[in-house]
């Protein structure tokens, strides 16, 4: 007879699958990143851990009420061409933040990340990207901070963290921060 094997905590892989759980850390550009990153890196990260660092780059479309015969130019320039300025410098800046967020989350020994940019106007919000992103990827937790936002905030603009608690196919972590509202 064989002794008695307790196999309950092995995992049982499929071909190419990864062991660790598989975390999306929505970071938002605010000085809030640097803490969620920390944050995570001291309570939630194991060494197994694929970490997804998302964020969305939002860009508003630029439109003007035309006078005269201008039609679509103003100042002798097409709206769409400013729409897609904004658009371009918005995926520039949000390249250099996630790059600068990959980069922390080396210096706190967070080895096996995956970048991804979003890119999104006024009229689909970041929350929205963000859950669908989710949605798509399925992962085991969705991270994100909290910019403690007042109740009238949370009422005309819509908390992001809330809504993505609510709209996630996953458990949904919210980072606060030490200090009292």
């Amino acid at each position: 007879d064989k002794p008695m094997e307790d196999v309950s905590s092995q995992k049982e892989l499929k071909k190419g699958e990864a062991l660790g759980r598989r975390l999306v850390v929505a970071l938002d550009g605010s000085n809030m990143s640097d803490y969620v990153l920390d944050w995570c890196a001291k309570n939630v990260f194991q060494e197994d851990d694929k970490v997804i660092l998302l964020h969305v780059a939002e860009y508003y479309t630029v439109t003007a009420v035309p006078t005269g015969d201008i039609g679509d130019y103003y100042g002798g320039v097409k709206m769409e061409q400013l729409t897609n300025d904004m658009r371009e410098i918005a995926v520039e800046n949000g390249k250099r933040f996630i790059q600068a967020c990959s980069k922390k989350a080396s210096s706190l020994g967070i080895s096996d990340v995956e970048l991804k940019l979003l890119v999104t106007n006024q009229a689909s919000p970041a929350k929205h990207a963000i859950s669908d992103f989710v949605n798509s990827e399925n992962p085991d937790m969705l991270i994100c901070g909290s910019r403690g936002m007042n109740a009238m905030g949370r009422i005309l603009i819509g908390s992001v963290s809330d809504y993505l608690v609510h709209n996630s196919c996953c458990s949904t972590l919210i980072v606060k921060t030490d200090s009292k509202p």
